[in-house]
């Protein structure tokens, strides 16, 4: 299962970075808390050239903290640094992590644009998961992100055959406290009733959350999720020629059409539709909507 770090480290690799001009780094030499301002860097990783830009007034960005360069002393390879830069969080970090000088695309800033594609895929797209309750004669709790039952099934009284149940979703549903719960009507309690729910995406909280279990983001989703947020990216920075070429050749290499007219965020957000529409039509083909008789829902 991967991680939404695993994501942000794709953007930059198939986008953003290109392989004959990665931005400046070194690595923490030694572990730091999130209220260390006197930081040092690994010998040998920057440039003489790269060193001279580390004076006061530089940046440097530490897993998703930017800092802000006040003092630098290249001899003993320490800076001096105002923690938590331009709305990033002061954080601990780790002997060994990498350390960027003046990023172009903050990893922040991309981790929030692939934050926002996560949820922005709903109502477009959903996630569709399947689960099991136990049937009760007032309400069953379900997870805050369920949106519609497509289908439910349960047992009969015979135990020969599994017939649709009838079960309503209510939403902004305050005794329950997720806000969501499941009612059931013809349905003996203490039946179990296996239900495929609509749910829509989950906003993450770290890099560590994983896509799937978390976010609720299937394999098929993830390049949508991308080519979202880079659009978003370029499209709040001025970068220059030579990157827009690089992002145009990487999705011409995977046959996108991108037209030579368009201005490069624009081609983004085409594919993204295009990529959008195509799964949804799998999505309607796999799980019609179900009949609504009186606000109760039955399997088609």
């Amino acid at each position: 299962m991967a991680a939404v770090s695993t994501l942000v480290d794709r953007i930059y690799r198939d986008f953003l970075n290109k392989p004959d001009d990665l931005p400046a780094f070194s690595r923490l030499d030694g572990s730091i808390d999130n209220s260390t301002t006197s930081i040092v860097y690994e010998a040998g990783l920057f440039s003489t050239e790269e060193e001279n830009l580390l004076g006061a007034g530089g940046l440097v960005e530490i897993d998703q903290e930017l800092m802000l360069v006040t003092n630098a002393n290249n001899s003993t390879r320490t800076l001096t640094v105002a923690r938590g830069f331009k709305g990033t969080t002061a954080a601990s970090h780790s002997d060994n992590a990498t350390m960027t000088l003046n990023p172009t695309f903050p990893r922040k800033t991309v981790f929030d644009a692939v934050s926002d594609n996560i949820v922005r895929l709903y109502p477009s797209l959903y996630n569709v998961t399947t689960t099991s309750v136990t049937s009760a004669s007032t309400y069953v709790e379900v997870p805050a992100s369920t949106v519609e039952i497509l289908t439910s099934y349960v047992q009969n009284s015979s135990g020969e055959l599994y017939t649709s149940a009838g079960t309503e979703l209510l939403r902004d549903f305050p005794p329950s406290s997720t806000n969501t719960a499941v009612q059931f009507y013809n349905t003996s309690t203490g039946k179990t009733v296996y239900l495929v729910v609509k749910r829509k995406f989950v906003r993450p909280t770290a890099e560590t959350d994983d896509l799937a279990t978390d976010c609720l983001i299937a394999d098929e989703y993830e390049q949508i999720v991308m080519v979202g947020a880079v659009a978003d990216v370029v499209g709040a920075t001025d970068i220059d020629a030579t990157t827009q070429e690089f992002i145009t050749e990487r999705l011409a290499a995977e046959n996108y059409p991108v037209g030579s007219g368009e201005r490069l965020r624009n081609a983004l957000l085409r594919l993204r539709s295009l990529l959008i529409d195509e799964a949804r039509g799998n999505l309607r083909s796999l799980y019609p909507a179900p009949v609504s008789i009186m606000n109760i829902n039955y399997s088609a």
